[in-house]
């Protein structure tokens, strides 16, 4: 349930950063998209581990 939250908010706040033209706070480049993919998975696996 708490993925489903955190995807849910994460598209929220992209679509409403694209709709009211604020910067996203993403970065713009592939890796940067990528380090914030890693970070989220290294987070949900330290908790499933925890």
């Amino acid at each position: 349930m708490d993925i489903a939250i955190g995807a849910f908010l994460g598209l929220a706040i992209g679509g409403l950063c694209r709709w009211l033209d604020i910067p996203s706070p993403a970065p713009p480049t592939p890796v940067g998209a990528l380090l914030v993919v890693a970070m989220t998975v290294g987070y949900l696996v330290a908790g499933q581990l925890a």
